[in-house]
């Protein structure tokens, strides 16, 4: 550390370079005492001819305030969060052991039989294909009338080896073009898992948020 002599006294002066001061993990507070140190010696040491003037200690000592009140605002913002994902957790360990609904497009079947979910936006004919891993068709069900909302239909066919699957719903428009509907698939709460991106479920070998859940069923 070096620092500069002159007739009011020396001022010691800080290697900016130093990869000491290149990071800190002061808070305000403790950044606001450094600040009123610095501005103590600065009055002690400054010229009486040229004094600095008032405005800039005040502006300089606003911002150190409002750093200080933005840094316990985001303390505050932070304990929130923390509470609230406690509150999902607790709520999300009950769902351990049923059947949680949510976006997606697989389903098993067992002993000749599955069941799909789907949204139809309107009520009108919708067609379903099931497929198997390599995306080959294994089952086709014609076009038939289903209402507006959430959707589910058993598909029965012994022929069918047990196993996962995934399925597609395509429904026609009002022009006679096929436009896929939103397939819905359901599993069995396996695990709740506290992650940093919020609270997840573990379900039919997957991880789903919680806020994706769309119901939860008895299993």
């Amino acid at each position: 550390m070096s620092s500069t002599s002159g007739v009011y006294g020396s001022i010691p002066v800080v290697d900016t370079t130093s990869t000491k001061y290149a990071q800190t993990t002061q808070d305000a507070d403790q950044l606001r005492v450094d600040f009123l140190k610095l501005l103590t010696a600065q009055l002690q040491y400054q010229d009486p001819m040229k004094p600095v003037e008032n405005t800039e200690f005040t502006s300089q000592m606003a911002q150190f305030t409002g750093l200080n009140e933005q840094q316990k605002s985001n303390q505050l913002l932070e304990q929130l969060v923390k509470s609230q994902n406690v509150g999902q957790m607790n709520q999300a360990v009950s769902y351990i052991g049923k059947v949680a609904v949510v976006e997606g497009d697989t389903m098993s079947m067992a002993s000749g039989e599955g069941t799909i979910r789907f949204d139809m936006p309107q009520a009108g004919a919708a067609a379903i294909d099931l497929l198997d891993e390599t995306g080959q068709v294994v089952k086709s069900i014609p076009a038939q009338a289903f209402e507006r909302g959430t959707q589910s239909y058993t598909i029965r066919d012994t022929a069918i080896a047990n196993g996962s699957y995934r399925f597609s719903v395509t429904r026609q428009d009002s022009d006679g073009n096929a436009v896929a509907v939103s397939t819905l698939e359901s599993g069995v709460v396996k695990a709740v898992i506290n992650d940093t991106s919020g609270v997840i479920l573990e379900m039919n070998g997957r991880r789903v948020n919680l806020a994706d859940v769309r119901q939860v069923e008895q299993g």
